[in-house]
């Protein structure tokens, strides 16, 4: 063989004993990463794995955060949730007709909810002033009441009760219902006829300190349905209503005839309440 020939046939060799040691060093790094991840999880990171689901995220961001692969975290997180308490049954029980009327329909006004299927997570949020902090409390007491955990907190000018509960999450369905994701727009009682009186009185003073005014008694609305409901809620109860429809709909109920029904139920709204036994006990009806 010339000298060209076996310096050619030398680099042909060396290229193929270059690219092999690069591949090998490449499967390498592959199997001792794919080593790493499959790894037994550690204490800290299954407490992270249990932090981050409660935090509603998703199984990829875990992974991600974690440097572990998708499978791996999503049996831990399975493992996790199987291990979770059974949640508690609603108490509805230890609520009257009026307070629960009241929770719904402050729910109606100023609440939503939040379903994260990654993590499993049901959440119900109320969403209210933060000059009302009355109606915040009362909020939390009627959840407390039922065996809800709440937590609060503070955004702008807003502040907001939130609760994990799938119990609580569909027991809006069955009370209220909407079309699609428009709340606002559509939201109404599911079957109006149903209630009782305390339920329908308790559900007006719920709106009242949801969407109601203070310098004048009315509840504004954007839902032409609910409004509706309260029209005939009113006209149930024997109370006068007048309607307005500007950028959203205004009733406006007789206040002679309200403070003639919260004596009558004994209950009222915290906004405009007298009452004697209601979160409305004790102020003056403005």
């Amino acid at each position: 063989m010339s000298r060209a020939g076996r310096s050619a046939w030398n680099d042909r060799h060396v290229g193929i004993a270059s690219f092999l040691a690069i591949d090998i060093f490449k499967m390498k790094t592959i199997l001792c990463n794919r080593r790493l991840q499959m790894r037994r999880f550690s204490k800290d990171e299954i407490n992270e794995i249990r932090k981050l689901i409660g935090e509603g995220a998703s199984l990829s961001n875990i992974s991600s955060h974690l440097g572990r692969c998708k499978s791996a975290v999503q049996y831990h997180a399975a493992k996790l949730r199987e291990k979770r308490a059974r949640e508690k049954e609603l108490l509805v029980e230890n609520l009257t007709d009026k307070e629960l009327g009241w929770l719904i329909g402050c729910y109606a006004g100023d609440g939503s909810r939040y379903l994260r299927k990654d993590a499993y997570s049901y959440e119900v949020k109320f969403a209210l002033s933060e000059n009302e902090y009355a109606i915040v409390k009362f909020v939390e007491a009627v959840l407390l009441k039922i065996g809800m955990k709440t937590r609060r907190s503070v955004e702008g000018k807003r502040v907001y009760v939130r609760c994990q509960s799938k119990q609580l999450y569909r027991s809006m369905e069955r009370h209220l219902m909407w079309d699609g994701r428009k709340k606002s727009t559509s939201v109404r009682l599911a079957n109006l006829s149903s209630y009782p009186n305390n339920f329908l009185f308790g559900f007006l003073c719920g709106l009242i300190d949801a969407d109601g005014g203070t310098k004048r008694l009315y509840i504004s609305t954007s839902s032409a349905k609910l409004a509706d409901n309260i029209l005939d809620i009113c006209e149930t109860l024997e109370i006068g209503t007048n309607k307005h429809e500007y950028d959203v709909f205004h009733i406006y109920p007789s206040k002679p005839d309200c403070i003639k029904a919260c004596g009558k139920y004994g209950f009222s709204s915290i906004k405009h309440g007298i009452s004697s036994d209601g979160p409305g006990r004790g102020l003056p009806f403005r």
